[in-house]
């Protein structure tokens, strides 16, 4: 608990995962610089919880259900409710306007249906929904599809608990550049299998396990998955084809 207490007074959400950013626009604020420690977590179990907030809501919960759904609407009251001062600054250099709330559907590990929801710019929702809809027609599986503001706006929980998730105002760690997620331009897909690799740093942890990308195994993205082919055939960017890092649960739009 200590731990989140520190890291949840930081001036910017700690950020583990490295990524390629708007270079012409810089933040004046400080941000932390990379660590060599990781927190030993799995899962977080202290963070946002239905009970905790009423405005939590579908925001946080996978919802079984019978029927594909993929739809786009501006951000619902509740909702810029849950997000400011979360994954939404102050700082920010648009409104709420400039974000689209998504919900959409997937596959998890277990085969079961499940219904997801994510953050992304207005201009590119419908294009994201037509990626996750080619992506559930295609049965390939995602574990957990929630607002990152469940996890307190912390990237490295979010991702320990192998959540895919895209808008989070933050910088690139160790800069003051601000991330594509910043701007809803940037999406990660289950992180554990497909960690972030910049020489023996490994993040999330638990992606240790998955750094042979020859032993594709359930939730992998792979040059011509149908997770890739279906961000990358629209003009996005595998971050699983950089040389350092190597990202493999991010794609981007430029």
């Amino acid at each position: 608990m200590k731990r989140i207490l520190l890291l949840a007074t930081a001036l910017v959400a700690f950020v583990l995962v490295a990524c390629s950013g708007r270079e012409d626009i810089v933040v004046e604020y400080n941000v932390d610089e990379k660590s060599d420690y990781l927190p030993e977590v799995s899962a977080p179990d202290t963070l946002l919880t239905v009970e905790d907030s009423e405005v939590a809501s579908d925001a946080i919960i996978d919802l079984v259900e019978d029927d594909p759904i993929f739809t786009m609407q501006p951000l619902p009251p509740h909702i810029i409710q849950l997000i400011d001062g979360s994954s939404f600054h102050p700082e920010a250099p648009f409104g709420h306007d400039f974000l689209t709330y998504l919900t959409i559907s997937h596959w998890d590990f277990e085969g079961n249906h499940k219904q997801g929801h994510m953050i992304v710019a207005e201009e590119i929702g419908r294009e994201v929904l037509e990626i996750f809809e080619e992506i559930f027609h295609a049965g390939f599986p995602i574990e957990r599809m929630r607002l990152i503001d469940f996890y307190n706006a912390l990237d490295y929980y979010s991702m320990a608990d192998n959540n895919s998730a895209a808008f989070n105002f933050r910088t690139i760690a160790g800069t003051n550049t601000l991330s594509r997620h910043a701007f809803g331009m940037a999406i990660d897909i289950n992180p554990i299998q497909n960690p972030y690799i910049r020489g023996d740093t490994i993040w999330p942890a638990a992606g240790i396990e998955y750094i042979d990308r020859e032993n594709v195994r359930t939730g992998m993205i792979t040059r011509g998955c149908p997770v890739y082919t279906a961000f990358t055939s629209r003009g996005w960017i595998w971050g699983g084809n950089w040389t350092s890092p190597r990202d493999y649960h991010h794609f981007e739009r430029r």
